[in-house]
């Protein structure tokens, strides 16, 4: 039976060898392990990842597109900026971490797990995500503009702004953030019905009102006291 991103994807890794020298661009590595490496400002376009694990490595200003990472644990990386836009993500999972600006545009990411990440700004616009969890990460912006986005699941997050424009959730589950703390909603245009497969709780929704509201073309004001009321 398919796996959800609900149900916490685990990665079992074989026995692997460490690797101790950076990656070459276009390279293939399997079964291997890289720990505690400078990959900063590293360009690794086409990169495949089968069976791999980085740990404690640091990524600043590194690029990754069009890679490929199947079966593959990302733990405790760090970088101000990392650059995977066109890279696929297939049974990852990145568990701890600090990133700054993560680019993840255009690319496609199925059965990816991140757990307690902390990210400052995630790239996701034209981006694909089926069967995704975020579960107690802390994440400034996460943008998806323009993506595609089915079984996405924020578990126990705090994000400060999310932004949906253009974006296509598949019903009746495509992105829920009912487990999440957002602070900024952005997902009112005029392109598509912008909350259509985005599962809210209701207090979410009640927050979510008077933004709706004011989109449609309502002013909301505060009533004005009665005259007479308050203490006598």
């Amino acid at each position: 039976m398919r796996r959800r991103a609900e149900e916490r994807l685990e990665v079992v890794l074989p026995a692997l060898e460490e690797l101790a020298r950076a990656p070459r661009a276009g390279e293939v590595l399997d079964a291997v392990r890289l720990t505690g490496l400078d990959l900063a400002g590293a360009d690794l376009p086409d990169l495949r990842l089968l069976e791999v694990e980085l740990s404690g490595c640091r990524l600043d200003g590194a690029r990754l597109p069009g890679a490929r990472l199947s079966s593959v644990r990302l733990v405790d990386l760090a970088a101000r900026a990392l650059d995977a836009g066109g890279s696929s993500w297939r049974e990852v999972v990145v568990e701890g971490g600090r990133l700054g600006v993560l680019g993840l545009a255009g690319a496609t990411l199925q059965r990816v797990r991140a757990s307690g990440a902390r990210l400052h700004h995630v790239d996701a616009r034209g981006a694909r995500l089926h069967d995704v969890l975020l579960e107690d990460c802390t994440v400034g912006e996460l943008d998806l503009t323009d993506a595609e986005g089915a079984h996405v699941v924020l578990r126990r997050c705090r994000v400060e702004r999310l932004v949906l424009r253009g974006t296509d959730l598949a019903p009746p589950d495509g992105l829920d953030v009912t487990g999440a703390d957002v602070a900024v909603l952005d997902a009112l245009d005029d392109r598509r019905a912008p909350l259509r497969g985005l599962v809210l709780s209701a207090a979410q929704a009640t927050d979510l009102a008077e933004v709706l509201a004011r989109h449609l073309g309502a002013r909301v004001v505060d009533p004005a006291p009665r005259e007479g009321s308050g203490a006598g």
